[in-house]
């Protein structure tokens, strides 16, 4: 393929969604890739293999960076993915095209969610350029179909790229109850606190690990930082907890004996790709996942774990003795959930409609 550029001012740190995107596609694309940043990823990026970093000033972090990087690949004709997208870089791609009457068909859009609310039906109305004649790809069909509804011409759904263990995994014994991830409220931590104080006054101790790692790069939302410091004060005496995210090495080996805790809000995953549900069957951990979110229609496709209607501590209390009853069965479908999923979700697919001319 030839070269391609990301762009994605949001990768400085080695773990998250960003960094886990860049590292599965990098494992696959043979050297083919350049990523603009921020200068934060530096370090990131050259232990990468299969990508380097873009040092073209000026640098991502800067005021207007970013829009400037898609502009100038606009007018030059540079094919380039923005990896996380939404209406302002498909704005931007039309303005530019506009001006060098270049049409902009080498311009390829990431979108993880829907476009929602006043802003992006403004942007919609001044993205016409891209929209008729820029990529845009989704990891879910129903992101694809509001796109398409949306005037979207080339819009084509592949299987979020991620990568699973060299080998496949083997069903592990039990060894923990597991929030991974970023501490975040719309992925359950107030469900997780209360069922620490359940655990607590019930004089529980089965093992409780919860990543309270920051939701933004240097803080927590503010309602999250109170949501940790309850969990804290729970007193539960299984309760372990890490306020740094983890390397890629230790972050994939949490996973192990884990079940694996999603009760994720069901309007912001009804259609969202979750990379920590994706993470935790690829290597063999059975989930509890919300019904009727993106998560939990994976549990459910493999029966690799159970589903809950209700996010509350009680269901979550009651979904977690229920597989850990049959803990043995559970952990052997997530294993084989693993094995369809690594094939499904390999990097190469995007790669390759990447590298493919317009249709």
């Amino acid at each position: 393929m030839q070269r391609l550029l990301i762009i994605e001012p949001n990768l400085r740190v080695h773990s998250g969604h960003y960094a886990e995107f860049v590292r599965a596609l990098g494992a696959r694309a043979e050297g083919e890739i350049d990523i603009v940043a921020h200068p934060d990823a530096d370090e990131l990026l050259r232990s990468i293999p299969g990508v380097r970093a873009s040092m073209e000033e000026p640098r991502i972090g800067r005021p207007l960076a970013e829009w400037r990087r898609i502009l100038r690949a606009t007018s030059d004709g540079t094919r380039f993915l923005v990896l996380t997208s939404d209406g302002r870089h498909a704005a931007a791609v039309s303005a530019a095209a506009a001006l060098s009457s270049r049409a902009p068909d080498h311009a390829c859009f990431f979108f993880h969610w829907i476009p929602t609310g006043l802003r992006a039906s403004l942007l919609l109305r001044l993205s016409a350029r891209a929209r008729k004649h820029s990529l845009a790809i989704t990891p879910t069909e129903k992101i694809a179909h509001v796109l398409r509804e949306a005037g979207w011409r080339r819009v084509e759904c592949v299987p979020y790229p991620a990568l699973g263990p060299v080998h496949p995994p083997e069903p592990a014994h039990f060894a923990r109850v597991m929030m991974a991830g970023a501490a975040r409220l719309n992925k359950g931590l107030d469900v997780i606190a209360a069922l620490a104080w359940r655990w607590a006054g019930e004089a529980r101790s089965m093992p409780l690990f919860v990543q309270v790692s920051t939701k933004h790069a240097l803080r927590h939302g503010r309602r999250e930082a109170a949501v940790v410091e309850s969990l804290l004060a729970s007193g539960y005496r299984g309760l372990q907890v890490d306020d740094r995210a983890p390397d890629r090495g230790e972050y994939t080996a949490r996973f192990n004996g884990a079940l694996v805790l999603a009760p994720y809000e069901r309007e912001r995953f009804s259609d969202a790709v979750s990379g920590v549900v994706l993470d935790a069957l690829l290597h063999g951990a059975p989930v509890i996942a919300t019904r009727g979110t993106w998560p939990g229609m994976q549990v459910e496709r493999f029966g690799a774990g159970i589903t809950i209607e209700q996010r509350t501590p009680d269901a979550l209390a009651a979904a977690i003795d229920q597989v850990l009853t049959e803990w043995p069965a559970y952990a052997e479908r997530a294993c084989a959930a693993a094995r369809i999923l690594a094939q499904e979700h390999d990097p190469g697919r995007l790669l390759k409609l990447l590298s493919q001319p317009k249709a």
